[in-house]
């Protein structure tokens, strides 16, 4: 079920874990879903961090793992214990992919996490 606001179809999707850093631990945080591969994008329209004490850092939000991984978008800033929103208030890109979108935090102070959850606009 999505939202339709402004004729577009805007999707939730679920809060994610990110319980390691580094390119190679890249999880996927919004899967396309196998009938639109191919047929339909996806835009990210709201990205949602909320830090769980893992330091000041930054997240990388892109497609694919490791060596493969491309970012959609540049770092943002994650803070400490602190919810963070970026979204059309605050000039998000609004990048499009057409491929399951993965993060991964750039460092983590030990036995944290940050919990990631995007919101996207359907295309096509």
């Amino acid at each position: 079920m999505g939202l339709l606001v402004k004729d577009e179809i805007i999707r939730v999707g679920q809060i994610v874990n990110l319980a390691a850093a580094g390119a190679a631990n890249a999880v996927v945080v919004f899967a396309i879903p196998v009938a639109l591969l191919g047929v339909r994008s996806v835009k990210i329209y709201r990205v949602n961090l909320f830090n769980l004490a893992a330091g000041n850092t930054q997240v990388l939000i892109g497609t694919g793992v490791g060596g493969a991984f491309v970012a959609l978008l540049p770092a943002l800033d994650s803070l400490n214990s602190l919810n963070d929103a970026y979204g059309p208030q605050t000039d998000l890109i609004q990048a499009e992919a057409f491929a399951n979108i993965t993060a991964y935090p750039v460092a983590l102070a030990v036995g944290t996490s940050i919990n990631c959850q995007l919101e996207l606009i359907v295309c096509g």
